[in-house]
């Protein structure tokens, strides 16, 4: 009987274990764009590419995303996050953004805009 109640013990161990290291992957993959992004050019669907000057950027924390845009002003938007894909709450619009590709100091997003491509 002991000798099950240990080999339970290890089981739960380590189960809840499991979950701990589960979950903290799972928030740092989400937490890995939250910050201050600088936007450095738009690439549009025709292919033309707009460099932009400093003073444009996107700040992106747990549950929004502000876009500021120099000489036009901010927006702020309420999102969530499915794996690759933003979905920001303008007015009573829905706007789907998604993560083409991600790194420490780089992101790429397509945007309905067209792809904002971001440094940090």
């Amino acid at each position: 009987m002991h000798k099950f109640m240990a080999q339970i013990k290890n089981m739960v161990a380590l189960t809840l274990f499991a979950l701990v290291l589960s979950s903290c992957s799972n928030a740092s993959e989400s937490d890995d764009i939250f910050g201050r992004w600088v936007m450095t050019e738009v690439v549009y669907d025709d292919g033309s590419v707009n460099q932009l000057e400093a003073g444009n950027f996107v700040d992106i924390n747990a549950d929004t995303i502000t876009e500021v845009i120099k000489d036009h002003g901010s927006r702020q938007y309420p999102y969530t996050r499915q794996d690759n894909v933003l979905t920001l709450t303008a007015d009573d619009e829905q706007i789907t953004w998604q993560i083409l590709s991600e790194a420490t100091h780089r992101l790429e997003v397509a945007t309905p805009i067209g792809k904002y491509k971001l440094t940090r």
